[in-house]
């Protein structure tokens, strides 16, 4: 049972990363379709990051004082009905508001998830099951790319959105009718003592949180090492491999997909370490260098060849997805019966903070271009330069946290 209601939990997150690294695959099509330009789209595609992110505190609350099965039933159903609705926006402004709803419901998928983890599974497993369940997101991410660029060709944007929010209504279902928040001994022990936290003792522990320095250095890290996905993968960095090579959308898309593919053995792989070690910071140390050291070669070293580029992408998605340990860090540190305020703080900069990547890289591409239709490759590797910045901050970060023993 406890692996049957996390893998419905995660087939959500999946979901929610084919949400967020759709625009990706039909940038071109919503382009078109809204007539936006470059910063037009990185806002369309970034609000969902916002609402996500803003989202995630509340979230952490909902989810110690009620349990993470109503709100996230609730919130599947809700992104399921957005999902489809967007195929019908005309305008901008009404994609705009529709994202914000959907990345507002699909926010409660990780930390409810997560919150799902800490009721099942024994805590010395944590930091191997945000691995895992990262995987499951990185795998969706990996569909989000080259799979629904061929879809779009195929079907066009709305059909595609449309299948998208299809497969969503069938997790909804699966959540309300199979998850339940703790394991049937653990129920009844619940229903004899106190029914959770009120509002007076969420906001002590929030308040425990926000004046504790390491999870603001936590916070950072996960912020900045995670902006590779939003940025780079999620919207800019398929348009930046197509010119680089001179090719199709969807061949640079495959490309761009290895960035999530690295990422599937690189979640289990620095979860399990940090486990293993009982350790946060060399885990973060080992991912800050080598995503630093892959990122800055993808942006500014000229001529790869694009067989060399499918591994640099590779190595990128598996250094970065030490991401993974930013919550395992935050559970260490929460206040007692708080770990869903904890993730949901950690996640509301790993989410909000990476998805300023997506407007800035935008704004930098149509200041470098002087308004070009078309941008050069020193527009995008001077764009994409805050990247390389980004991934010296996780670095920094995580050479400042100190190292802390796991529960």
């Amino acid at each position: 049972m406890p692996w049957a209601v996390w893998a419905i939990a995660t087939l959500y997150f999946f979901y929610d990363y084919m949400q967020q690294v759709a625009p990706s695959a039909m940038e071109p099509q919503l382009a078109a379709h809204f007539h936006a330009d470059a910063a037009s789209m990185g806002l369309i595609s970034s609000v969902y990051f916002y609402s996500y992110a803003l989202m995630q505190i509340p979230i952490g609350i909902m989810a110690d004082r009620f349990g993470p099965h109503r709100p996230l039933a609730i919130a599947a159903v809700i992104s399921t009905c957005a999902g489809a609705f967007f195929t019908y926006t005309a305008t901008p402004t009404e994609a705009i508001g529709v994202r914000i709803m959907l990345g507002a419901a699909t926010g409660f998928s990780f930390v409810s998830c997560l919150k799902l983890v800490s009721n099942w599974f024994p805590p010395e497993k944590f930091a191997t099951m945000v691995g895992l369940t990262n995987i499951i997101g990185m795998v969706g991410a990996v569909m989000g790319e080259a799979p629904l660029t061929r879809a779009v060709a195929v079907s066009g944007w709305q059909g595609t959105i449309l299948g998208i929010a299809a497969f969503g209504g069938i997790v909804a279902l699966l959540i309300i009718f199979l998850v339940k928040d703790h394991p049937p001994v653990i129920i009844q022990k619940h229903t004899l003592a106190d029914k959770g936290s009120g509002l007076a003792e969420a906001l002590t522990a929030l308040k425990t949180i926000a004046f504790n320095p390491h999870a603001w250095l936590n916070a950072s890290y996960a912020a900045t090492i995670n902006m590779i996905y939003t940025g780079f993968g999620a919207l800019w960095g398929t348009s930046f491999i197509a010119k680089l090579y001179g090719i199709s959308s969807t061949n640079a898309a495959i490309v761009v997909s290895m960035l999530f593919v690295g990422a599937i053995p690189g979640s289990f792989f620095f979860g399990w370490l940090s486990d293993k070690l009982g350790k946060r910071s060399l885990p973060m140390i080992i991912a800050g260098s080598g995503g630093l050291v892959c990122v800055s070669a993808v942006v500014y070293l000229p001529g790869i060849p694009m067989q060399l580029m499918y591994g640099l992408m590779f190595l990128l998605g598996f250094f970065c997805s030490g991401n993974v340990v930013a919550y395992a860090y935050g559970n260490d540190i929460s206040p007692k019966g708080a770990n869903g305020i904890s993730l949901g703080f950690v996640n509301t900069f790993l989410i909000g903070g990476s998805a300023l990547a997506q407007p800035i890289i935008g704004w930098m591409l149509v200041a470098s271009s002087h308004g070009a239709k078309e941008f050069t490759l020193a527009d995008f590797r001077y764009s994409l330069s805050i990247l390389v910045v980004a991934k010296a901050v996780a670095l920094l970060a995580a050479l400042t946290i100190g190292r802390t023993k796991s529960k």
